[in-house]
């Protein structure tokens, strides 16, 4: 059903919407007693930066007064923040003085930690690396990280060692959107909310996510008078934001897609000349959606008919600036085994709509005309992953991504071939994969587990050695390319310098390599690659270290129309997908599990206070939010004797966990919801220490057979008082 929204509610989610997009400086400026810096002997310095806190990558300006930072603000010239930052960027100097961080490089030795020099450390990390090649071959060492800006250092390490297991945990939430718009667009596009007039929005919670300029585009456009529906089957605030809440079936998204298709293909709404001009494929699709009629993807999705004719005919109506958001996360990131031909539906009904490179629409976000980064040209590695991919499992994921959550049975079984040896840079396995018991068990077989992060985490407890990296207000990183409608690159520097015996990860890897004998594939600093990068526009790192930012001015250099597939069109029917053996249209597949009566589907996401697993224990941030808890809708409850904050068991095939309820009607009757991050068990992490649950105690291991998504809400879980 469609849910309108009275007014009350309506002021309500306003009100948190409008907080989202609050500046850092309203919501934390007492804490940094900005009011006394005047009367201190130093004056006070600007230095723009980038934030660090997700990977949004927000430009932020830092005021400081010798070594102490005072306040962090928005970077009215970058585009991701537009002068302003969320709580989680104005959180971000608790982060220098968090007396639990890692201050030093650390050993195992028997049950606890020692201090060991870095040198020694890279030595001896070295010396166990090059054991495990030469007894196992370099294949038994693999590498998970959380991309940062310094991602290209993983990738070249890795190359250099001569493994192909390198992995990364955002494939968990976002390698099916991914792989369906290189198959059916070429690239990952993005919305000009501003300018539009018809948003379609699928389980994506903007409210409560990363980027600023998207929250505050997105009400700009409201204001002036867009339509905003959410699909989702929980009432986020973004739905309460939209104009309409649809609380949708879970993973029955696709359905309801070919259905919008399906009208205005039959009622002849669609944008013929973009489809004749611009797609491939389009009589076959035309053919496919004959029979995904309004009436048949009601019975499946709880969306009613004459809502789904409604909403295409309004559609319609505002092409070429409307359209579906491509999203991140969301219906289709990587949650249900379905999610990649649902990210295809949606990135063909744009096309449908004739909304890329339309104003108001849909395109491309153009790269700046940038040097690479000066690496060492390298051979192929000849080895084979461990988990398939590359090897006609999986066919279009990303080799530099892998499939992470298969990491753990690969290290416990040994198959194909061992992997004894992991490096983990920025990423908390033993918290973010799912089946925590099963990696836990894993990290703790590995001969070697070396971990590269700013604070102690569950992964660097089972850590042999763990090397510090210092806070993103510390360092200098590589360039920041921003992903938006101008070329745009972005210096992250440093405002304060480091507090402890840290250093960058760019410079941890490189000292790695130089253990291992590899430093001829790392003859350059970050600070030279910077410079490097920069010569073809003309700029330097002196003119950028002022502004933070450099963004072109020249209006062929801005987004445009353009699709990287082979036909160099939108292929409605995939080239791509047929030659891997799966259907060339957006075929509809029902979800891989279904609750049943008695049970519910569990679904999982972030909170508009933290990020993954790595901010729970920032004090202004557990302040806004230290727990989650299980929705459940009220007469679900109500069978099951369960009343608002009665502690619940929450069980799985896989495991169990004890949280509070809350009763809502904000969810859709199948399903419950669990916040991501929470349920900590390091114990120097007092603030988040035994906090709320942890979901990946429930969830279960899976891999969409395409890309290889980890099907996150592909998992029935039961509830009773406990």
């Amino acid at each position: 059903m469609s849910v309108r929204l009275s007014r009350r509610e309506f002021l309500k989610a306003a009100a948190v919407f409008a907080t989202m997009s609050a500046t850092g400086v309203q919501f934390w400026g007492n804490a940094y007693q900005i009011a006394n810096a005047a009367a201190k002997e130093q004056v006070p310095q600007l230095i723009p930066t980038i934030c660090g806190m997700c990977d949004a990558h927000c430009g932020v300006l830092a005021y400081t007064q010798g070594q102490k930072l005072l306040k962090l603000e928005g970077n009215f010239r970058h585009s991701h923040s537009l002068g302003k930052i969320c709580p989680r960027g104005a959180a971000g100097g608790k982060l220098l003085d968090d007396p639990n961080r890692l201050k030093l490089p650390l050993k195992r030795v028997g049950n606890r930690f020692e201090p060991i020099p870095w040198e020694l450390a890279w030595k001896e990390i070295g010396a166990r690396l090059l054991d495990v090649k030469q007894r196992l071959g370099a294949q038994s060492v693999a590498w998970l990280r959380h991309p940062d800006v310094a991602d290209a250092w993983d990738v070249q390490f890795m190359r250099a060692f001569g493994s192909p297991n390198i992995f990364a945990s955002t494939s968990l939430g976002r390698a099916n959107r991914n792989a369906a718009a290189r198959a059916t667009v070429g690239d990952i596009p993005v919305f000009d909310f501003v300018n539009s007039r018809y948003v379609l929005i699928f389980g994506r919670n903007y409210a409560e996510s990363i980027f600023t300029s998207d929250v505050n585009q997105l009400a700009e456009a409201k204001e002036r008078g867009a339509h905003i529906v959410v699909f989702d089957p929980r009432l986020t605030n973004t739905a309460a934001f939209a104009h309409e809440w649809i609380p949708i079936k879970p993973g029955t998204d696709g359905a309801l897609l070919l259905a919008l298709m399906n009208v205005l293909v039959t009622e002849k709404l669609y944008d013929k000349t973009f489809v004749d001009k611009q797609t491939v494929g389009f009589n076959a699709l035309a053919d496919f959606l004959l029979d995904k009629t309004p009436g048949w993807a009601s019975h499946i999705t709880d969306v009613p008919a004459d809502t789904i004719r409604r909403l295409a005919r309004e559609l319609a109506a505002q092409k070429p600036a409307c359209g579906v958001d491509p999203s991140w996360h969301g219906a289709w990131g990587g949650l249900y085994g379905n999610s990649l031909q649902t990210a295809r539906a949606a990135f063909s009904l744009n096309a449908l709509l004739g909304s890329y490179g339309a104003v108001g629409g849909l395109y491309f976000p153009p790269q700046p005309k940038l040097a690479p980064v000066p690496f060492a040209t390298l051979p192929p590695v000849a080895a084979k992953r461990a988990d398939g991919v590359g090897d006609g499992q999986f066919p279009l994921a990303s080799v530099t991504d892998g499939l992470p959550q298969k990491l753990p049975e690969i290290i416990l079984t040994g198959k194909p071939y061992p992997i004894t040896a992991l490096i983990v840079n920025h990423a908390n396995p033993a918290r973010s994969l799912p089946n925590t018991p099963k990696t836990e068990e894993a990290l703790r077989k590995l001969d070697l587990l070396v971990v590269i992060d700013v604070q102690m985490s569950e992964t660097a407890e089972l850590a042999h050695y763990i090397l510090p990296e210092s806070a993103y207000l510390e360092r200098e990183d590589p360039l920041v390319i921003s992903q938006r409608l101008v070329p745009e690159v972005a210096l992250r520097q440093p405002v304060v310098n480091p507090r402890n015996d840290t250093r960058a990860a760019h410079t941890i890897i490189a000292g790695l390599a130089k253990s291992v004998g590899l430093e001829s594939a790392f003859t350059f600093t970050a600070k030279q690659s910077i410079e490097a990068q920069l010569k073809p526009l003309n700029q330097t790192e002196a003119a950028l270290e002022k502004s933070g930012v450099w963004r072109s001015d020249k209006k062929e250099e801005s987004a445009t129309l353009r699709f990287a597939t082979p036909s160099g069109k939108v292929e409605l029917s995939s080239e791509a997908m047929k030659k891997a053996g799966f259907d060339a249209l957006p075929e509809y597949d029902p979800p891989l599990v279904e609750p049943g009566l008695a049970a519910f589907r569990l679904l999982t996401g972030h909170d508009f206070a933290h990020t993954g697993t790595s901010t729970h224990n920032n004090p202004f941030l557990a302040a806004l939010n230290d727990e989650n808890q299980l929705w459940i809708h009220p007469a679900r409850a109500a069978r099951l004797g369960i009343e608002n904050d009665n502690w619940v068991v929450v069980k799985s095939e896989i495991g169990e966990v004890r949280v509070k309820a809350r009763l809502t009607e904000g969810i859709h009757p199948e399903a419950v919801w669990l916040a991501h991050g929470y349920g900590h068990g390091v114990k120097n992490q007092k603030l988040a220490f035994g906090k709320g649950a942890n979901d990946n105690f429930l969830v279960g291991v899976r891999a969409e057979p395409i890309a290889g998504g980890a099907a996150l809400a592909e998992t029935i879980v039961t509830v009773r008082r406990g």
